[in-house]
């Protein structure tokens, strides 16, 4: 790693500090007084005769204390000052009640003297307690301000506790596409050796070279600070349009800066539809001005856009096949991609508030096209150079938007925290310098999705600073802030509103933050542990899958196999389909069971399945059967891949598999090892015999108590589908124990 210029003692003693604490979670002593808010200071803003004063009211049941304040008129403030033991970050709970016919609320908060946080609330119909995040506070007297927003909500009290925060730890460095380039590899586990103890600087290239060209803000930053961002942000929505796109070049720049200047490569996918859909032609070539991207400016529906036979379908498919096409070539240079599409999917919060067409149509719509756009690029098209990358909101519902583990690799949020609305001001935004590190939804994020995840503040107006950031323990694995100009003629990079110059030095200069020149030398080179399917999660999709391709090779070259299986009418509840594959020894094997749930081609269904075969070279899969229609009496097993890692040219080889028997029946009970229907020492012991002297207990054991085919897959429940190991037979004692609560257990 190359040495930095003009770096900072304090930034350096600072960068310590926060690495240390993220290891140390505080345990400062709680201070859990509640603090009344009909104590508090309310200002009520001057409004005519149609407004609604803010009160202080009784008259709904379930408030604690002499009262509670009905927060009415946007702007309207609540003023308290609360007692802190020690300085330190404390979680702030807020006992409120919410309407369900309201919807949900966002209000503005204050703490001491930081600028504005907005904070959400969903319905109750009741006062019941809810957390509003982790906040610094100092040692003895503090001011807490809520603005109000939205209004209309009764705040009954708060109350602050010293926070317990989550431990940023080392998360997976392995990709969820299980056959990732080494490339893509070294990158993500780059990206997870620095989580939690810098962050990597980033900035977003303009459109198609903006009114000021697009070197602009590299220059500024370079001029300013005497250095580069190490990640530099692209765009393929306009390259890949059906309706108008053109090569702006961005393939060309995106190996520019990985292959020249070592560095690192985002991109997201503004992708504009045609605005009259139904009368759009596919093919035809229209106006930009007749397109958006927006919800609301055109009848796309995203529904349609992973259903075969509509024209949504054959438009979106056309642009990931175009977007696959320069994939594909970044993938033969070498080059990863932190790939971004269908962000802030969420929009405004809930089920109705996306800003985009990919989220009108709610949550599990888009889960599904989610999934539908990582298959198609990742199996059909063969892109195996992306780290895929989520963007989530700070809602209670933004996890109804998560498309699951197995198809995320980081989880980005948007941060745009500089400007505040009023519905008074009718709804015009004013600019307000904010250099808050957004601490407190770093954690909510975190906390959200079970800290499996790194987190990234994938977009920014202000970065915040080095201090704010360490002080906080916001360990953002990095932050790419957007650019100068453009249609809104804002300058998020180099406007003082949000980031002076002065932060721009300090940041940039550094220990803390990574920039161009410290990215190191084997950033794209490094030794990783070949990819092991076994990790997986089985998923469940929509979308008939024909054209699964996989790692090629000279010679043999594997095909897609298929094997129709009957399942008995009727409720197959309990039930399992359990098939054993054979073919190579240690090979890694994947594929689905595919039934038809209707009489449309979009009724299919398939649930993917992987693992590694043993060393006789078979493999037993074993899939719950539950799901399925009780109509549903047929399906086939289609093996999609199978191939042997080469570790010294770090390349898959196709190698032959195929499906030698299968079988429907009750459901085997997850660590019955011995088939007696309970799960206890017995079966401990039988894992133990098998695994110790193999040629007697095992599969092929002569000794009448040997484990057979049903008892050996059930013995699998440590890492299900990794083989039975020690751990299996560890994992049930912890489960006799008490110790876990369920099996299989995820270690």
């Amino acid at each position: 790693m190359h040495r930095k210029l003009l770096k900072k003692t304090s930034a350096a003693i600072m960068a310590a500090a926060m690495i240390f604490n993220v290891t140390s979670p505080m345990t400062i002593a709680a201070d859990d007084k509640i603090y009344e808010f009909e104590t508090a200071e309310i200002e009520v803003k001057k409004r005519d005769d149609k407004g609604s004063d803010t009160i202080i009211d009784t008259s709904e049941e379930g408030y604690s204390g002499e009262g509670y304040v009905f927060m009415k008129g946007a702007g309207d403030t609540l003023t308290m000052e609360i007692e802190a033991p020690e300085t330190g970050m404390y979680e702030l709970t807020v006992c409120y009640s919410l309407d369900t016919a309201s919807g949900a609320k966002t209000q503005y908060l204050y703490v001491n003297d930081a600028p504005s946080v907005q904070i959400s609330f969903s319905p109750n119909d009741g006062f019941a307690e809810t957390s509003i995040g982790t906040f610094k506070l100092n040692k003895g007297k503090n001011t807490i301000k809520i603005e109000s927003f939205w209004g209309w909500m009764r705040f009954d009290y708060l109350k602050a506790e010293a926070a317990s925060l989550a431990e940023i730890k080392a998360v997976q460095n392995t990709c969820t596409d299980i056959q990732a380039t080494a490339e893509t590899r070294s990158l993500m586990a780059y990206l997870s050796d620095m989580y939690g103890k810098h962050i990597i600087s980033g900035q977003q290239e303009i459109y198609s070279g903006g009114p000021h060209g697009l070197e602009t803000e590299f220059e500024y930053l370079n001029d300013t600070t005497g250095h580069y961002p190490a990640i530099r942000g692209f765009d393929y929505g306009n390259f890949c349009c059906p309706a108008y796109g053109s090569d702006d070049g961005s393939t060309k720049r995106v190996t520019d800066w990985v292959k020249n200047k070592n560095g690192i490569a985002t991109a997201s996918f503004h992708i504009n539809v045609p605005n009259q859909m139904e009368s759009y032609k596919i093919g035809d070539r229209i106006d930009w001005s007749q397109t958006s991207y927006s919800a609301k400016d055109n009848d796309f529906k995203p529904s349609n856009a992973y259903t075969k036979g509509t024209k949504e379908y054959e438009y979106y498919h056309q642009a990931l096949e175009t977007l696959a096409a320069e994939f594909n070539k970044l993938e033969e240079e070498g080059i990863p991609l932190i790939w971004r599409p269908l962000h802030e999917a969420e929009g405004g919060g809930g089920e109705t508030g996306s800003w985009f067409w990919w989220g009108k149509e709610g949550s599990e719509v888009y889960k599904k096209l989610w999934i539908y756009t990582y298959e198609t690029l990742t199996n059909e098209f063969g892109c195996h150079n992306l780290i895929w990358e989520w963007n989530s909101y700070d809602f209670d519902t933004s996890a109804d938007w998560y498309p699951g583990d197995e198809y995320v690799d980081i989880i980005g949020y948007d941060k745009y925290s500089c400007t505040v609305y009023l519905a008074e001001d009718n709804w015009a935004g004013r600019l307000v310098h904010n250099d808050s590190p957004a601490s407190s939804t770093f954690y909510n994020i975190m906390n959200r999705y079970d800290s499996a995840k790194m987190v990234a503040m994938a977009e920014n107006d202000s970065f915040s600073t080095v201090g704010n950031l360490t002080d906080e323990k916001a360990g953002w694995l990095y932050f790419c802030t957007w650019y100068d100009g453009g249609s809104d003629n804002i300058n998020f990079l180099s406007n003082p509103t949000f980031n002076t110059k002065e932060d721009t030095i300090a940041m940039y200069q550094s220990e803390y933050c990574i920039t161009l020149d410290e990215l190191p030398d084997d950033l794209y080179s490094r030794k990783t542990d070949a990819p092991d399917p076994s990790k997986t999660t089985t998923k469940t999709t929509t979308t008939k899958n024909t054209a699964v391709t996989t790692t090629t090779s000279a010679g043999y070259k594997f095909e897609v196999q298929k094997y129709p299986v009957e399942i008995p009418s009727g409720s197959k509840s309990g039930n399992e389909l359990s098939f054993v594959i054979k073919g190579e020894a240690g090979a890694s094997v994947g594929g689905a069971f595919g039934y038809s749930a209707g009489p449309k081609p979009e009724d299919w269904v398939n649930v993917e399945w992987s693992g590694n075969t043993d060393s006789d070279g078979k493999l037993t899969v074993s899939l719950p059967l539950d799901k399925l229609p009780e109509d549903v009496t047929s399906g086939e097993v289609q093996i999609w891949w199978s191939n042997v890692w080469n570790a010294s040219t770090a390349k898959a080889v196709d190698k032959p598999a195929e499906m030698a028997s299968y079988d429907v029946a009750e459901a085997g009970l997850c660590g019955d090892a011995n088939c007696d229907k309970t799960v206890n020492l017995a079966d401990t012991v039988m894992i133990m015999q098998a695994l110790v002297n193999p040629d007697k207990y095992g599969l092929k054991g002569t000794d009448d108590s040997h484990i057979t085919e049903i008892g050996w897959n059930n013995a699998d429940c440590c890492n299900r589908g990794d083989g039975v190991t020690n751990n299996d037979a560890l994992a049930i004692q912890k489960y006799r124990l008490e110790l876990i609560t369920s099996l299989p257990e995820k270690s």
